[in-house]
């Protein structure tokens, strides 16, 4: 059965790599740099936002935007995840969560981020149907 946390371990890493990281329970979940577009909103609003995702992790995203994002927030995001393979389709994931943390704006990064563990997830089809897992 496929879960967040094995499906991002498996885009990032070898399969040797990740089943080494799965397997440790002394870690903290390892975060690897992404730049890919991000849509989020507050869970029950119709309206979307655009941010960034800085990274992702097996139990969360750091994303940047310009709409501050409060702790406690809960949203759903949209993220499509880069495919190991070239020229192949790039996975999209729906995921809900809340922000567990915020960082502020610097001056390498003039949006402020949130940090956000994700509770839950779904694969999308490419007409933005569920994939169930």
């Amino acid at each position: 059965m496929c879960n967040f946390r094995t499906a991002v371990m498996f885009r990032f890493c070898t399969p040797n790599r990740a089943h080494a990281l799965l397997s440790s329970r002394t870690m903290r979940a390892v975060r690897f740099p992404l730049q890919v577009p991000v849509h989020f909103r507050h869970v029950g609003e119709p309206v979307w936002h655009q941010g960034t995702v800085e990274n992702i992790s097996c139990s969360g995203v750091l994303l940047r935007a310009e709409d501050f994002l409060q702790i406690q927030n809960k949203v759903e995001l949209r993220v499509s995840l880069p495919n190991r393979a070239t020229g192949a389709e790039r996975p999209e994931v729906a995921c809900y969560g809340r922000v567990v943390r915020t960082v502020s704006p610097s001056a390498q990064q003039p949006c402020p981020g949130a940090a956000v563990s994700i509770e839950g997830y779904n694969f999308l089809s490419g007409d933005g149907g569920e994939i169930t897992s």
